[in-house]
């Protein structure tokens, strides 16, 4: 599962225009600045997130057909702009079928969030501090300030310039975090809840690394997630501490002579648990089944209608157009399909040696059968500048006249004949999905479930066997600690199909 911290984000067109302006940097490394280029007017911006809106919705899957998930968060994200003195556009709230992690925001407007990123949250006021994030990008117009930015870097050398976007844009995250903890309060909900859904995800990330995705923890243009959570805890209680003293004011001029004494009480903050879960119960949960879904070691594209499973040790990494895993030791492996012009008499072997002839020579290949359909099998030694040794295994499977299917597993040191048998495991392993089988597998949702007095933690996990690791996983969606105890009516998510 990839996860990925919220921020503002923009389309490739777009990405080079949008920055802010980042003098001191670039003056401390040796660079001059241009004229400042001219602000975006509201006008233009609103031009802008329409245009770019039409680009996004189906490059993350479209707007999510669930109307009451849809119309929940809408409600939420107006509460929040609600609290804000000035609004610069109409907000538009939607929420992306999408089974990555994301929230961003795009001029005039424009707020997203991904059904991912929903069933990740715990409850309304974390929903709201994601929201809040990226409400507060638009109404203190980062975009504009990074398209400032970004002209102002024209000519700058390469290193300063990467160097100061990625300062400034830290810089802009951080504040985001306090605008919208502000935010948060000034709409009732808990100023803490933002710091408590980025140590969530931080754990997540964590959780997802260590089951093989390998997308680095955070980008440069975003503060490590522990300094967030830092920074955010600490402005979420100073937030606390400062509407305690106005609500004590308030009651000191209604009550004569009063004067609190001692330690402050916890304010009394929305939070709203239940009604979160309720709308989330029943959401879909990673990728489906169309878009090529994982479920343990298993890869399902019923779209491209076909299933191949990993050997053990083996993990799945990125996913898309090519998918790869990593394994034991630095072993991994890489898949993708070829369109081919239509040779259905060219024999897989010839396909294969012809194919990787450029970069490797084959010591044996080997014709074979996969699931009905012709395939070839072959393998080549690869020696590095330092002279180490490596293998490469490769499997093409012919799908149709003009479609093929490869694989590719590398392994270094040694290659084992038991490390060769484990890793055709997964190239025998392919086989085509019909259009029935097809429309009989269903995604992972979220399912809220209700303990009662024997409810153990353990028999939930059980319940998610399509996920590695699914008592940790148990333990992080629902921001548990290992040995936590239920107690009956608690509420927790479970991850199942």
């Amino acid at each position: 599962m990839a996860v990925s911290m919220w921020g503002t984000t923009f389309s490739a067109r777009w990405q080079a225009r949008l920055g802010a302006l980042a003098v001191t940097a670039v003056v401390a490394s040796g660079g001059s600045l241009p004229a400042a280029a001219a602000e975006l007017t509201i006008q233009e911006e609103v031009r802008i997130g329409a245009r770019e809106h039409a680009l996004v919705l189906p490059r993350f899957g479209g707007e999510y057909a669930d109307a009451k998930v849809r119309l929940y968060v809408k409600e939420v994200g107006e509460r929040l702009v609600a609290t804000l003195p000035n609004r610069p556009y109409d907000f538009r709230f939607t929420v992306l079928d999408s089974g990555d992690t994301y929230a961003f925001a795009l001029p005039g407007g424009y707020v997203y969030i991904t059904r991912q990123m929903l069933a990740l949250a715990n409850s309304e006021a974390e929903l709201a501090a994601v929201l809040a994030h990226e409400i507060a990008h638009l109404a203190e117009r980062h975009a504009n300030q990074r398209s400032l930015l970004q002209d102002q870097l024209q000519g700058v050398p390469a290193a300063a310039n990467t160097e100061a976007w990625h300062a400034f844009t830290r810089e802009q995250e951080i504040a985001a975090d306090a605008v919208s903890i502000r935010m948060l309060a000034a709409a009732g909900y808990d100023p803490l809840a933002q710091a408590r859904f980025l140590a969530a995800v931080g754990e997540q990330v964590d959780l997802a690394q260590r089951d093989g995705d390998p997308r680095p923890r955070n980008p440069g243009t975003h503060p490590s997630i522990s300094e967030r959570v830092r920074r955010a805890a600490v402005v979420g209680r100073a937030v606390e501490r400062e509407h305690f003293a106005l609500r004590e004011a308030a009651n000191a001029q209604v009550i004569a002579g009063y004067v609190p004494m001692g330690e402050p009480e916890r304010m009394t903050w929305d939070v709203r648990r239940d009604a979160f879960l309720g709308v989330i119960d029943g959401l879909v949960y990673g990728r489906r089944p169309s878009e090529g879904m994982i479920l343990g070691n298993t890869y399902i594209d019923t779209f491209n209608r076909y299933s191949f499973t990993l050997p053990p040790g083996f993990r799945f990494g990125r996913t898309g157009r090519t998918i790869s895993a990593g394994g034991p030791n630095g072993a991994s492996m890489r898949f993708d399909m070829q369109q081919v012009r239509s040779q259905p008499t060219e024999s897989m072997t010839a396909y294969l040696r012809r194919s990787v002839a450029t970069n490797f020579e084959l010591e044996q290949v080997q014709e074979a059968t996969v699931g009905g359909m012709a395939a070839a099998l072959g393998r080549a030694k690869v020696t590095g500048v330092g002279g180490e040794v490596a293998h490469v295994v490769f499997a093409s499977v012919r799908v149709t006249s003009t479609v093929i299917f490869r694989f590719q597993f590398f392994v270094p040191g040694p290659l084992a004949p038991e490390m060769v048998e484990r890793v055709l495991e997964t190239p025998l392993s392919l086989r085509r999905i019909t259009e029935a089988e097809g429309r009989d597998i269903a995604p992972m949702r979220v399912r809220v479930v209700t303990a009662g007095p024997e409810t153990r933690i353990e028999a939930l996990a059980a319940q998610m066997r399509m996920l590695d690791h699914p008592l940790d996983w148990l333990l992080t969606i629902n921001q548990l600690e290992l040995g936590a105890e239920l107690a009956p009516g608690d509420k927790l998510k479970v991850i199942a199909q």
